[in-house]
């Protein structure tokens, strides 16, 4: 992507890869997690590709937690001197969700909401494909 200037600007080039973007979540999770959802967000919020059909999910709703959660994750990490946040993992009983900054300048977040029998090494195995793939346009 050219160096952009205005947050719409940037907001019109991410939302014109979103097939793009969709087809990444799809390739690096569909043999590897029992995936419930997956977003692809700003950082702000707004939701550019998704995956997954569980009942109840909402990607747009996602899309906008996950942005403040990392960023909640980021802000913490600065205050502890641990430096950029890599990635966050919430674990409920019914599954776990991994955030993730992705994109060419760290522009996107990650969401992925894996079922409690995904094996958590292959998640994060597949965050971190999907990032490189993403970092290279």
């Amino acid at each position: 992507m050219p160096a952009l200037k205005s947050r719409t600007q940037i907001l019109a080039a991410h939302q014109a890869m979103a097939g793009h973007y969709a087809a990444v979540l799809r390739r690096f999770t569909e043999r590897t997690v029992d995936l419930a959802a997956a977003v692809i967000a700003t950082v702000d919020g707004i939701e550019i590709a998704s995956l997954g059909d569980a009942p109840g999910v909402r990607p747009a709703q996602l899309a906008a937690m996950a942005s403040s959660l990392l960023a909640v994750a980021v802000a913490a990490g600065r205050e502890v001197g641990h430096g950029a946040c890599e990635r966050l993992f919430i674990e409920t009983r019914n599954g776990t969700l991994l955030l993730k900054p992705v994109g060419r300048a760290g522009d996107l977040v990650l969401c992925m909401a894996v079922s409690p029998r995904t094996v958590l090494a292959k998640a994060l195995w597949s965050a971190e494909e999907i990032a490189k793939a993403l970092a290279q346009g």
